[in-house]
């Protein structure tokens, strides 16, 4: 929906110099007893808190087979130029606490800068955790992960115009830090993921950037091997991208963007994630339960690029939600597809933009579903609405209000936008109380592509890992009458990784009541003795849902869908079937190939001359 003048939003931004020093403070530094420390270590060597800070003299190395520890609280005083090295095999533990930071700091009333951190093929377990790195930035970056293993958890950095981390190869992981003020550098910048190597950037808080320079810029990595993972930060804006994703596979998922502009005339757009190619690799993203807020372009989608996107909110576009190249700035290639499913458009200057390719070029495969846009998309797929989602507050808020259209309209039965579960979703569970023995749930779930389920207790044993592509059902049969059945589900999302945060998605309850024994039931079921037209399951459903009977007897069947007024939909050609159980789906298609609208239907047939009907509901 276009609403002529976009909210006005005042994000300020979060200038954060953590832990900053009072002048009090160093001057107590400046008379409490110096320590001083360099060189190269000869031995396992612990840097304590007390009686005073060490004073860093000259560069340290950190040699293979030596483990180098600062203690909480400790305070580094770095002279101009020095810093630390890891080598292969070196290990360096810095690990404050909540209470008691570590500091790695400059000379009291100094304008000084020292040379910073470098771990060099060293894969111990390194770690930064509760750090204040103040001026750290002598060289070209204050943190270099050069195929070596880290983690950096609540560390902050002061503002810089150098490049905060530095990564080739990392197995490293990002996550509760807050990153400063930049200008004209991009503070995460790298390539290359191979092996076990890993990049985890989650739950931090990016301060803006400015010029021409993106906040994080990976490339060069591709599935099935490791991908880049950015989940759950805060971006609070710059002038180019947030994420420049050039010939890099990603998994985007529960990330705020906000305020991303071109700030200067060029021959380029800015946008919160941008994708291209790199040495000849495309990029494929998996875009899933995002907000992007006041941005150029949420997503450029360009040279050959994939997007898969579930569950975002794109909001207050200056320019439009989602790109597929760069003209009139310049001509490039279109990205080939984009797969949208569950998705807030709202109050944007536009939702598409170079959606068809410049002459020569193919037009890009578009694909919306079960989504909130503007009314001329809403052909792109099916259960797509033109609705004022009502969130709690269109300009920061994006929360459903209770009558908001959105509400049990997403895939598989979730909300559409931002606010769903992480991980599996389940739906089409019987009634709480049922007499069915036979049940189908269907498994989803925002950027989940496999699935483990277990019946009713989570200690058993788990079924093999299914991919939703080739089978996103769950078929109970026979189940028994009086037993009630809970099914738990946990997914495995784009990047391979298992859900953590819930561990499984948990079905509704439900108990199987049957008048025969389990004996006659069994015998039933593999040998009915009459026919038997089940209710569909699910039902309510959309697309698909499929529809179970009982033969007692070899026979020859046909099936019609009918809409209200008895006009036939669809019509399933006769077909020889056996004795036994069968199921028939229904894609919710008619004989044209048209999708059938939202409404009620039946299925009927006709068995010993008797016709049985089943009313079934298709909700788009």
């Amino acid at each position: 929906m276009m609403i002529q003048q976009a909210n006005s939003i005042n994000f300020k931004p979060v200038i954060y110099f953590a832990f900053l020093l009072s002048a009090c403070f160093y001057r107590n530094l400046l008379h409490a007893e110096a320590r001083t420390f360099e060189g190269t270590l000869v031995s396992d060597t612990t840097l304590t808190a007390e009686p005073g800070p060490w004073h860093i003299t000259g560069g340290i190395v950190i040699p293979a087979g030596k483990t180098m520890t600062i203690e909480p609280g400790a305070d580094l005083i770095f002279e101009e130029g020095t810093g630390i090295t890891v080598q292969k095999g070196g290990c360096l533990i810095a690990e404050g606490n909540e209470t008691r930071p570590i500091g790695l700091l400059r000379p009291p009333d100094s304008d000084s800068h020292w040379s910073g951190i470098e771990f060099r093929n060293s894969l111990e377990d390194n770690r930064l955790c509760h750090v204040n790195m103040e001026y750290g930035d002598d060289g070209s970056h204050v943190i270099l992960v050069n195929s070596s293993r880290l983690l950096i958890d609540h560390t902050t950095w002061t503002p810089s115009d150098k490049t905060i981390i530095e990564v080739s190869n990392p197995s490293l992981i990002i996550s509760h830090s807050v990153f400063p003020l930049v200008s004209n550098v991009e503070p995460i910048h790298g390539q290359r993921l191979t092996g076990e190597a890993y990049l985890i950037i989650e739950n931090n808080t990016f301060n803006p950037t400015t010029g021409y320079n993106d906040v994080i810029d990976f490339s060069e990595c591709k599935r099935p091997g490791p991908i880049l993972q950015v989940l759950n930060n805060t971006f609070l804006g710059g002038g180019d991208d947030a994420l420049d994703l050039d010939g890099c596979d990603a998994h985007i998922e529960g990330n705020i963007f906000m305020n991303f502009h071109r700030d200067q005339t060029r021959e380029s757009t800015s946008n919160a994630i941008a994708t291209g190619r790199f040495n000849g690799l495309n990029s494929e993203i998996t875009v899933v339960r995002n907000i992007f807020n006041n941005n150029d372009h949420a997503v450029l989608v360009k040279e050959d690029a994939l997007l898969h996107a579930e569950n975002n909110v794109y909001v207050n576009s200056a320019e439009a939600a989602i790109n597929f190249g760069e003209y009139p700035y310049r001509d490039v290639d279109p990205g080939r597809s984009a797969y949208l499913d569950g998705d807030i458009f709202y109050n944007n200057s536009a939702v598409l933009e170079n959606q068809f390719a410049q002459p020569g070029e193919q037009d890009p495969v578009i694909s919306v579903n079960r989504s909130i846009i503007d009314s001329s998309f809403l052909d792109f797929g099916d259960g797509n609405l033109d609705a004022d989602p009502l969130f709690v507050d269109s300009g920061c808020d994006f929360h459903l209000t209770a009558m908001s259209p959105a509400i049990g309209k997403g895939p598989n039965g979730l909300d559409m936008g931002r606010y769903v579960p992480a991980g599996a979703s389940i739906s089409g569970e019987p009634d709480s109380l049922t007499e069915q023995i036979r049940a189908v749930l269907i498994i989803g779930g925002p950027g989940i592509t496999h699935y483990q389920y277990c019946i009713n207790d989570t200690t058993a044993s788990w079924s093999d890992v299914v991919a939703i592509d080739s089978t996103s059902q769950i078929v109970m049969s026979d189940l028994t009458g009086g037993q009630s059945y809970t099914v738990y589900v946990k997914g495995r999302n784009s990047a391979n990784v298992w859900q953590s945060h819930p561990a499984f998605a948990v079905s509704r309850t439900w108990t199987v009541q049957v008048t025969h024994s389990d004996a006659a039931r069994r015998s039933y079921s593999e040998f009915p003795g009459e026919f038997h037209l089940y209710q569909n399951v699910p039902n309510p459903f959309n697309p698909t849902t499929h529809i179970v009977f009982d033969l007692p007897e070899a026979s020859e069947m046909e099936f019609m869908i009918c809409d209200l007024l008895g006009k036939s939909v669809r019509i399933f050609p006769k077909k020889f079937y056996q004795a036994g159980p069968h199921e028939i789906f229904w894609n919710g298609q008619t004989d044209d190939g048209e999708q059938a609208p939202t409404g009620v239907y039946f299925v009927e047939t006709t068995a010993n001359n008797r016709q049985f009907i089943r009313k079934m509901l298709l909700i788009r």
